[in-house]
């Protein structure tokens, strides 16, 4: 998910504003849900989950979970391999972001559930899934380590997680102004009220959940092309005036130097000098066979 800090009051109405964690109250949830379908698009979010598949390997008959699953359209397409035996299972705390899920599932080969649910307390059996994953989903959480223990819970022994998250300490800004582009840089280094930088950590969270790592990756995604004209925001991410108002809630930005933040930034855009880049980080553990378990073929 794009936004990179916490929903701020704006005294003008924006529909781009920061913001998934409170999806159902917000007055701009379809934008919200447009806007997820575009950062399924990046580049970044296609190598991802090209690279989380070919680890995953589902096969059929295979259950997996999705936490903060969102869309559905990351499950939905790992649900292709399982065949008519498997399922696919989809959990996220928004009413809309399940309803949308729900509408996209009609041609699933596999069996399909999507549910609201809570990522630290899952309403599932222990050792239910082959494969559990969350992509982008830690950051908006209060505490990122419980509901990483909360889906090794629930997977099997020798099971697989997948985790892909945002490190928005890597946002970069690039418009010409050596100043702007501090102000934001040192801005997404500090978190405020939630994980914002969890990408980093991802590796660290699978160990110190007990699982062994079987692989690591990032990829960045990068800006270069966007006419403030034609759209309020770059593809799946948030205006640059929701991004000075949160600027200026962090203390970064002087009140008085919003305007110039936004302008400066669209004055570059539309004169091809517009830079933006966000790298998301990949983790993929398995949970160790139980202590009575042996490998195959001893």
């Amino acid at each position: 998910m794009c936004p990179g800090f916490e929903e701020m009051a704006d005294p003008e109405p924006d529909e781009h504003e920061l913001g998934y964690r409170l999806v159902d109250d917000d007055p701009y949830a379809p934008v919200l849900l447009a806007t997820m379908d575009a950062t399924g698009r990046w580049g970044a979010t296609i190598r991802l989950r090209a690279w989380e598949r070919a680890l995953l390997n589902p096969s059929r008959g295979e259950r997996i979970l999705d936490v903060g699953c969102g869309l559905g359209d990351a499950a939905l397409a790992l649900g292709a391999d399982l065949g008519a035996g498997g399922e696919v299972v989809g959990v996220d705390a928004s009413t809309e972001m399940i309803a949308a899920a729900r509408s996209r599932a009609g041609d699933a080969v596999c069996r399909v559930r999507f549910e609201v649910g809570d990522a630290v307390e899952l309403d599932e059996p222990d050792g239910a899934f082959d494969a559990v994953r969350a992509e982008r989903a830690l950051q908006w959480l209060d505490d990122p380590r419980a509901a990483v223990a909360e889906m090794v819970r629930v997977l099997r022994p020798g099971g697989l997680l997948s985790l892909i998250d945002t490190d928005w300490s890597t946002f970069d800004l690039d418009v010409g102004d050596d100043d702007l582009a501090s102000i934001v840089r040192d801005a997404m280094t500090t978190e405020r009220g939630r994980p914002s930088n969890v990408g980093g950590r991802l590796a660290d969270l699978a160990v110190d959940a007990g699982l062994d790592i079987v692989g690591r990756t990032a990829a960045t995604h990068r800006w270069i092309d966007w006419d403030p004209d034609e759209s309020p925001a770059p593809d799946g991410c948030f205006s640059m005036a929701s991004l000075a108002t949160d600027l200026v809630d962090a203390g970064r930005l002087p009140a008085d130097r919003h305007e110039w933040f936004v302008d400066t930034v669209h004055a570059a855009a539309r004169q091809a000098r517009f830079a933006m880049s966000l790298t998301v980080f990949g983790v993929v553990g398995r949970r160790p066979p139980s202590p009575n378990e042996h490998p195959t073929g001893c």
